[in-house]
């Protein structure tokens, strides 16, 4: 047995070959891959018809094509041509013989007869038919058939067995011949899968989504992709932005003004209900966020919150359940509609998803190409918790310190990959473009909403209210992408909480489903 699978090793490449019709069963395989056309002779039309000038052997001079010469059985029709290379180059074909016998099969075929055979190898169906194969080619190597001499580049004159060594080739291969060429509409291999650059997708600014749904099971409002700080609210809602973000009661000094200008607003036609207006809950008033939510009420001059979100959440999870279970009650009063987080990491919102009674609607974090929270924005969206961005452009935000004071300062503009963004040219690029709409519109076409702070100019503002009128080039998407660190090198903050507040980020990759690779590159082992 064990021989008989030693020889199997040694020959399965090479004992099937061109053979005369019937000489061996119909589940041998060609040497170069062909199949006996006498299998498929029930298929006019098949793949085996179709994948015939693919096979090496139809080119082959002496073939005459792959008819059979003068004199062949039936003179050369179609069905007599001896070799197909269905299933070898078009994929699956039910008809493709059995896979090669295994060493359960060889070892039973041992059993059955144990003497030498008839051309002095072992005995047995299979070996038989691989002794057979071996005298045929034997003969067809000296010229005996004439009218089927082997196609070009195979040698079978060094292929030899005996009964106590087996089979055995001595020469360097099967098959040294020109390939296959392959489906010709297909790539060839070793090329690319596309031929020619992707064509860029036709940006319509009329279909675009400009806001998102929040809440599951229950319809808290819709949030829209573009807003702006307190502090450019008069201007932003000019321009169109319909999301006013404002802070706390006490960290906001611009919350009568923002008030003001969404009355104007109002006033000149709008509805109030478009206009989608946040707060939030400062570290100091998370013990009694009631409180937090009426001075902000008061100063805003506006009866109800669309959003009300906590912070920074100090004090651990205690703290934070606590404070969570309070502004609950402010959506049962009617004070908000929803209810958020902000600078939450993935333990953090799987904390509070886990025990609360109304869900997160919203989680405000720092976002940007270094700090892209990939991990925090999947889980987020896992539990039905909408991701925005903060310091989109790099710049701080109100209620915060920031280590950028403008845009043409920030890492993210004056990064490489930054100007290579700027750099690309095509169809749909609008002329003048700048850093801050590049960065803003990463944002939105990644489905990230966003806020410009409170450190923008009235230029940068004015720009990112038109990010929605053009879409990223591929090229320019990929640059932008580029610019996202490794794991282990970690993200870079912009934002930092503002004195007297003991608060500490969590790793970004941390929490959520385990990736031990993830744990591997962070340690530079990948």
């Amino acid at each position: 047995g064990d021989k008989l699978c030693a020889r199997f090793r040694r020959t399965r490449r090479t004992r099937a070959t061109h053979l005369p019709v019937n000489t061996l069963r119909p589940s041998t395989m060609a040497q170069d891959g062909c199949q006996p056309m006498e299998r498929f002779a029930f298929a006019k039309n098949g793949s085996a018809q179709k994948s015939w000038a693919f096979c090496p052997s139809s080119r082959a001079p002496e073939y005459n094509g792959g008819a059979h010469p003068p004199g062949g059985v039936r003179g050369g029709t179609y069905e007599q041509r001896p070799y197909s290379v269905s299933g070898y180059v078009n994929g699956y074909n039910p008809s493709l013989p059995a896979y090669p016998p295994t060493r359960a099969q060889l070892e039973a075929q041992a059993k059955a007869a144990r003497q030498p055979g008839p051309t002095g190898g072992r005995s047995g169906e299979i070996s038989e038919m691989m002794s057979r194969q071996v005298e045929y080619e034997r003969a067809r190597a000296a010229g005996v058939p004439s009218h089927m001499r082997p196609p070009p580049g195979q040698d079978f004159s060094k292929l030899s067995e005996s009964y106590d060594g087996g089979m055995s080739y001595s020469g360097h291969g099967a098959w040294d011949g020109p390939a296959p060429r392959g489906d010709p509409s297909k790539p060839a291999p070793g090329t690319p899968y596309y031929f020619k650059t992707p064509p860029e997708p036709v940006h319509d600014p009329s279909k675009e989504e400009r806001t998102v749904p929040l809440g599951v099971g229950v319809d808290v409002g819709r949030l829209p992709t573009l807003g702006v700080d307190s502090a450019h609210a008069a201007k932003g809602l000019k321009l169109g932005y319909r999301h006013v973000r404002c802070g706390s009661a006490s960290g906001d000094k611009n919350l009568i003004v923002a008030g003001a200008a969404i009355a104007s607003c109002v006033a000149s036609g709008v509805a109030r209900e478009s206009i989608f207006v946040s707060a939030k809950i400062a570290p100091g008033e998370m013990a009694d966020p009631e409180s937090a939510c009426d001075a902000v009420l008061k100063e805003l001059g506006v009866d109800k919150l669309d959003l009300l979100s906590i912070e920074w959440p100090v004090g651990g999870a205690d703290a934070v359940r606590e404070c969570w279970s309070k502004m609950e009650a402010l959506v049962d009063a009617g004070k908000t509609a929803g209810v958020g987080l902000c600078n939450a990491s993935v333990p953090m919102v799987e904390s509070v998803c886990a025990t609360c009674r109304i869900k997160p609607v919203v989680n405000e974090v720092e976002a940007h190409p270094l700090m892209a929270h990939r991990k925090l924005v999947g889980v987020c969206r896992r539990y039905g918790v909408v991701p925005v961005a903060n310091a989109p452009l790099g710049m701080g935000a109100n209620g915060s310190t920031s280590s950028v004071e403008s845009i043409e300062s920030s890492p993210l503009a004056t990064h490489p990959k930054m100007a290579e963004a700027m750099a690309v040219t095509g169809e749909g690029k609008p002329p003048g473009q700048t850093p801050e709409q590049i960065l803003a519109r990463w944002s939105v076409q990644r489905g990230v909403p966003l806020v410009v702070d409170a450190g923008a100019t009235d230029a940068v503002v004015d720009a990112v209210a038109r990010c929605h009128d053009f879409r990223l080039l591929n090229a320019q998407k990929a640059a932008v992408d580029a610019m996202e660190p490794p794991p282990r090198v970690g993200g870079t903050r912009f934002v930092s909480p503002p004195p007297g507040v003991d608060f500490a980020f969590d790793d970004p990759f941390l929490g959520g489903v385990a990736r031990p690779g993830l744990e591997l590159e962070k340690a530079g082992l990948l």
